[in-house]
């Protein structure tokens, strides 16, 4: 297991420099123009993605990884996913109390849907993380588990790819938020590997 700290460590500092900034870090602005260029302002795609971290979509994305996480490491890992995502929204809720950070401006690239919450946490990101990103704590062992884990990674890629051509998030901002929901899934399995006794085979 990689030790969650791992991800959480550079995901607080990443959030940090965002909230010092209280804008685009340098690169953010170009990046979402890049991607804006490339896929257009509002891709069906990246719509569709969205929508799968929020209700009711998000009933199937959670069954969806308690299904890749049960299949990497035993039926009880099943359990993690949930964990996790409980946990994100207890971090989510918690940090939106505490800090904000702007999200992207319209004059800067294209918003797809303006909002005048915190950029910072991306909820998205601390969903896709905690739900997916347990396989990527795991050190892959053979070939179906380095597919899951290239799998996770393509489609956490995706995510923050997402939400950046939409306006929705900079990039530094949801690659934090991706960071600390994957250290979040860390944890949650590593709880319940020691519920189960017999760490990721239970």
């Amino acid at each position: 297991m990689i030790a969650p700290v791992l991800y959480a460590v550079p995901g607080l500092l990443l959030g940090g420099i965002c909230l010092a900034m209280q804008g685009p870090l340098p690169g953010d602005v170009a990046l979402t123009r890049l991607l804006q260029d490339i896929f257009g302002t509002t891709p069906a795609w990246a719509e569709m993605l969205t929508t799968t971290a929020k209700m009711p979509g998000l009933w199937a994305t959670l069954v969806v990884a308690s299904i890749l996480d049960g299949l990497r490491s035993g039926w009880r890992g099943a359990l993690a996913p949930p964990l996790a995502l409980a946990l994100a929204y207890v971090v989510d809720g918690v940090a939106r109390l505490l800090m904000f950070a702007p999200r992207p401006a319209a004059e800067l690239v294209a918003v797809a849907a303006p909002s005048a919450s915190s950029g910072l946490p991306s909820t998205f990101g601390l969903v896709y993380g905690a739900l997916f990103g347990a396989v990527l704590c795991v050190r892959p062992r053979g070939r179906t588990a380095l597919g899951l884990a290239a799998a996770m990674s393509v489609l956490l890629l995706a995510g923050a790819s997402a939400r950046m051509v939409l306006g929705g998030h900079w990039g530094s901002q949801v690659a934090a938020s991706l960071l600390l929901g994957v250290a979040l899934a860390g944890a949650a399995q590593i709880l319940v590997e020691r519920w189960c006794g017999h760490p990721t085979s239970c």
